[in-house]
């Protein structure tokens, strides 16, 4: 495996998350947030997506909270159009 390949893969992941919290997400709770980073394990198969909310303390609570509640869906999403063999 090439050296890069995480990088892209996280890029990749960055990349189709941001798109659907920005498109797709609905939840009134949500507000401005911005996907800073991906962190993947070394064989590929775990990520960790790193947010930063903006506004007041209660309002980056209440968005953390409504994206740890979309996790499903957002994974949905990444299967349908992240490329990815496993997801």
């Amino acid at each position: 495996m090439t050296k890069h390949r995480p990088e892209r893969v996280g890029d990749l992941i960055r990349d189709v998350l941001s798109r659907v919290v920005r498109e797709e997400m609905r939840d009134p709770r949500l507000g401005f947030v911005t996907l800073t980073e991906v962190r993947l394990s070394p064989d590929l198969t775990h990520a960790r997506v790193y947010v930063a909310g903006h506004g007041e303390p209660a309002e980056r609570e209440a968005s953390v909270a409504a994206l740890n509640r979309a996790v499903p869906f957002l994974r949905r999403a990444l299967a349908r159009d992240g490329r990815l063999r496993h997801t």
